[in-house]
């Protein structure tokens, strides 16, 4: 398998990205480089999305994918419909000739809802494919039954060149690849690696599924007493489901019977009970409305009543204020204004100064000598009596004004009451609800007729019939449902009592022995098939490590993969004959370790994919990377494409050493204005 180009449309980091990927026989590099955060890890992501899919289910999956500066390169005529594009090139050698293949995977966004990215949208991947000058497309709107054939024959040109499974074997990030050499993970590893990629684990499956198939006929014969016991067992339940079955058909024949006699009387009574609910809802409609019309005449009645007892208020008095409205406001506008009585009164001291005074005047002119009693004390006394008593009649209160005088406050406040009294008279009113109720009191026989008829016809039916032949109907459908699982039970029963063959041991005998054997058959199948290659790859192992393994460069004796399949072991030799212990050994000595692994099974496997590393260098120190410069990576495959910094492959030194070996160079720059990736020829640079 050769890939020739990659093509991306708006993901992630690529606007436009069109990548020529093809190499020569004798070069087989592809060095692309670029900063961190440049592209070259979503190039990796790209590749390999074109091949196997893209995984989104959703709007925000979709924009988390989506050209992120697109948006600033639209113009006013937006894109219609928002895409993701995807498209790989790559040819392979199937059914005995080479072919060309092109894939092309296309995910786009509701043209209706893509301007909002909270909003719910359908995404829909679609597929087209020309592999070979045959055709296929599909896509995911369609129904299952209508994507199916074209689906499984994509899938099945890409399986036949690398199947997604196996892809993590050949595209790899290198540190990633150290990763998996833990202590725990370290045989499980190499063991998993060589089943998947030489294609021995079927027989490892096929194995197993015989010694299952071994293991039951063992248990079979060893349990054979107690499957007797269970087939007398399943016997005694038969026989109690029989009898129980025998006691249902005749209870739901009974109910039956009753159902079909009773039916016609059913529906009758059906029917009047239905009539019977209506003349109830009726009934009760009469009884309310016999209620509303007395509750309407007593309400009138004490309408009536009260009219009558506040007749004067309601009527003569408001009629007798308006009518003398003119008269009472002119008496009261002339009480109001009248002059208040200033009062006279002053005190007694100053009353006894007065007379004192006066009474020496009177006396001084000779006055006094008229009166019987000359005394000037007697005249004093006198006159101040006089005095206080006069001032004592002025205090009282003095109509304001003569023309009414004979109204006092008391007769002046019910004056002003009167004008304020309104006038209700609700004669009218009751007149017109007179005749109303008049015409509602004398239709109350009538409805009270009904009422007595209506009731009298629902007392003469009996409906408890009805409630009988409901649970009879209940009751049938109970036994018809006990007699389905009782059929069902019995059906389940003999299936299983025919699945006993108390009597006849010899069959099973021979499927025992015939599944005993079939385990260590195909054990011996994918052993004969391993050690066909098994030599060859420890072989090619050994003189790699031995190369690329710098601590232990030129001492490895032997590589040794065991060859129990579903067992394999795998172990190197030092040159003094004790084995180095996997798990000893440092990051980048385990990264090497698999990556010598992944060449050799790459040599030697089914599948001939190209390899594409991501942090080439992983955890390599300085002597590790000069020798997988130099010796790894020039050999590892036909096509190798590198994705490389310029801390790991360095533009000066490294990229030369590889100059030779190298078909095309990249480098990706990262145009952070317009949040893309540009794609500029040359490494850092250095150009080929």
């Amino acid at each position: 398998m050769l890939l020739h180009r990659i093509k991306a449309e708006f993901f992630k980091t690529y606007f436009a990205l069109d990548l020529d990927l093809s190499v020569q026989p004798d070069k087989p590099l592809i060095v692309i480089g670029g900063a961190n955060g440049g592209g070259k890890t979503t190039l990796f992501q790209a590749i390999y999305g074109a091949l196997y899919g893209l995984t989104i289910t959703s709007d925000k999956e979709f924009w988390e994918l989506y050209n992120s500066g697109t948006s600033s390169r639209e113009s006013s005529s937006e894109q219609a419909i928002k895409h993701i594009t995807l498209e790989i090139h790559f040819s392979g050698h199937l059914l005995g000739q080479d072919t060309s293949h092109i894939l092309t995977r296309r995910y786009e966004l509701s043209a209706q809802k893509h301007a909002s990215k909270t909003k719910t949208s359908d995404v829909v991947e679609y597929v087209s494919a020309n592999f070979g000058g045959s055709k296929y497309a599909y896509n995911s709107a369609m129904t299952l039954r209508e994507r199916q054939k074209h689906q499984m024959e994509i899938a099945k040109i890409i399986r036949a060149h690398l199947p997604e499974e196996l892809s993590h074997y050949f595209l790899f990030d290198a540190m990633e690849s150290g990763a998996l050499m833990r202590e725990d993970e370290i045989q499980r590893v190499i063991r998993e690696n060589i089943e998947n990629v030489m294609g021995f684990r079927k027989y490892t499956q096929l194995g197993r599924v015989a010694e299952t198939l071994a293991k039951r006929y063992r248990a079979e014969k060893l349990r054979k007493e107690t499957e007797k016991q269970e087939y007398m067992r399943l016997l005694g339940e038969k026989h109690r489901l029989e009898s129980r079955q025998e006691t249902v058909q005749q209870e739901y024949k009974t109910a039956l019977a009753m159902q079909q006699r009773n039916q016609n009387l059913y529906e009758t009574l059906k029917n009047d009970l239905n009539a019977a609910l209506t003349i109830a809802k009726n009934t009760e409609q009469i009884r309310k409305e016999i209620e509303t019309i007395t509750s309407k005449t007593r309400s009138y009645q004490s309408a009536v009543e009260g009219m009558l007892n506040q007749f004067d208020q309601c009527l003569l008095l408001p009629t007798l204020a308006q009518t003398l409205h003119t008269e009472i406001t002119s008496i009261l506008a002339a009480t109001n204004n009248a002059p208040k009585q200033q009062e006279s009164a002053f005190s007694q001291h100053l009353a006894e100064k007065i007379v004192s005074g006066t009474v020496e005047f009177l006396a001084q002119q000779g006055a006094l000598l008229l009166a019987p009693e000359p005394t000037p004390d007697y005249w004093k006394n006198a006159a101040l009596s006089h005095l206080l008593e006069e001032q004592h009649h002025s205090t009282e209160a003095i109509p304001p004004a003569q023309e009414f005088s004979f109204l006092n406050n008391q007769e002046l406040r019910a004056l002003e009451n009167i004008l304020s009294l309104r006038k209700t008279n609700n004669f009218s009113e009751l007149v017109a609800q007179k005749q109303v109720r008049m015409q509602e009191h004398e239709n109350i026989p009538t409805l009270q007729a009904q009422l007595e008829e209506w009731s009298g016809l629902t007392e003469q039916k009996d409906f408890s019939l009805i409630r009988l032949f409901e649970r009879n109907e209940i009751t049938i459908e109970q036994l018809h449902d006990e007699q389905k699982r009782i059929v069902a039970g019995l059906e389940e029963i003999s299936q299983r009592l025919q699945t006993f063959d108390i009597d006849n041991d010899g069959e099973n005998s021979s499927k025992g022995t015939i599944t005993e054997k079939l385990k260590p058959f195909f054990v011996e199948v994918g052993e004969t098939l391993l050690q066909a290659k098994r030599r060859q790859i420890e072989m090619t192992m050994m003189r790699d490590l031995n190369i690329n393994l710098v601590p232990y460069r030129g001492v490895i004796d032997r590589v040794e993969i065991l060859d129990a399949i579903g067992e394999m072991t795998f172990k190197i030799f030092h040159t003094s004959g004790n084995e180095i212990a996997l798990n000893q050994l440092n990051t980048a000595s385990k990264q090497i370790v698999v990556q010598c692994l992944l060449k050799a099974l790459h040599e030697f496997g089914e599948y001939n994919p190209p390899v594409m590393i991501d942090t080439v260098m992983g955890a390599l120190d300085e002597a590790s990377r000069q020798t997988v410069i130099e010796h790894y990576f020039p050999e590892l495959s036909h096509q190798t494409i590198l994705l490389s910094s310029d801390s790991e492959i360095r533009p000066e030194g490294d990229f030369e050493k590889l100059l030779p070996f190298i078909s095309r160079a990249y480098t990706l720059k990262r145009d952070k204005e317009h949040q893309a990736t540009e794609i500029l020829s040359g490494y850092f640079g250095k150009t080929l």
